[in-house]
């Protein structure tokens, strides 16, 4: 399975263990199209990302864009129980793209700690999450994606229990991709096929934290082999997340890799519009 670009990455700007420009022309010899450096975003209790570094990571990731295209991103986290995620309007304002997952070790809000991040810890811990607790942790990822322009979902389901399938309503309606996480995905074949039906698009993302997992689908491939899908429904196998931004979900899919890199080739623009929670 081959994707045109892979758009979860870690570097040492968080918990990855290398470089940017390493992870980048790591991408460009495995012949990818495009990449995006998101480390984890700034609530991230161990190694995360400090915002003294926000200007020299920009940098780094414009110095690499001479090896190929490179957006830089951020992977941020709910902070709370109202959907505020851990970045501000000053750092959104240089970000090409943004992800949003939910994370374990987050410095939550009062109230997301008590309500969001404890029960969940408790209940994973005895094997049994109550049918009240992911509706509630349900109501929380949506109310993120719906206060904050977010490009990609992360790993769904994860680490707290969700309903997939209603969260993939909003992702539809906000027009935010969702993952089909490399290292692990956790929902049924059953569940992709519903959040398509339901006109959400899905994306392939390593979640790399070191240059060999560039790329890498093969855990993808095994779980789509379950699944009746279009490839168009899963955008990077068609095209580059560039390229879907700038045309827009319902133009048509452009043919060829000729007729791709003959085009003039734009970032997406800024994205504008998030909640500061600190």
């Amino acid at each position: 399975m081959k994707i045109h670009g892979d758009y979860h990455t870690h570097t040492c700007f968080s918990d990855g263990k290398t470089t940017i420009i390493e992870m980048v022309r790591t991408a460009k010899e495995r012949d990818l199209r495009e990449i995006a450096i998101t480390d984890h975003s700034l609530n991230k209790i161990f190694k995360g990302f400090r915002k003294r570094n926000f200007e020299r990571y920009c940098n780094e990731c414009e110095s690499a864009k001479s090896e190929m295209p490179v957006l830089i991103g951020l992977e941020t986290n709910v902070v709370s129980v109202d959907g505020h995620i851990d970045i501000d309007d000053e750092m959104s304002e240089k970000l090409d793209i943004v992800l949003f997952g939910v994370h374990v070790a987050i410095f939550y809000s009062f109230r997301g700690f008590f309500t969001f991040f404890l029960p969940n810890v408790f209940f994973n811990m005895i094997h049994y999450v109550p049918q009240w607790l992911v509706r509630r942790n349900t109501k929380i990822v949506k109310k993120a994606i719906e206060k904050n322009i977010i490009d990609i979902w992360t790993h769904p389901n994860r680490y707290f229990k969700i309903d997939v399938v209603e969260v993939a309503r909003t992702c539809a309606e906000r027009e935010t991709l969702i993952e089909l996480n490399s290292k692990r995905i956790s929902f049924r074949p059953v569940d992709f096929e519903r959040m398509v039906g339901l006109g959400a698009k899905f994306i392939i993302n390593s979640d790399a934290h070191t240059p060999k997992r560039i790329g890498e689908t093969s855990r993808v491939e095994e779980f789509l082999k379950n699944c009746d899908y279009n490839p168009a429904d899963i955008i990077n196998l068609t095209q580059t997340y560039t390229e879907y931004r700038n045309k827009g979900k319902n133009d048509d899919i452009i043919g060829t890799d000729q007729e791709r890199n003959t085009q003039e080739q734009e970032p997406p623009k800024k994205r504008r519009g998030f909640t500061r929670w600190f």
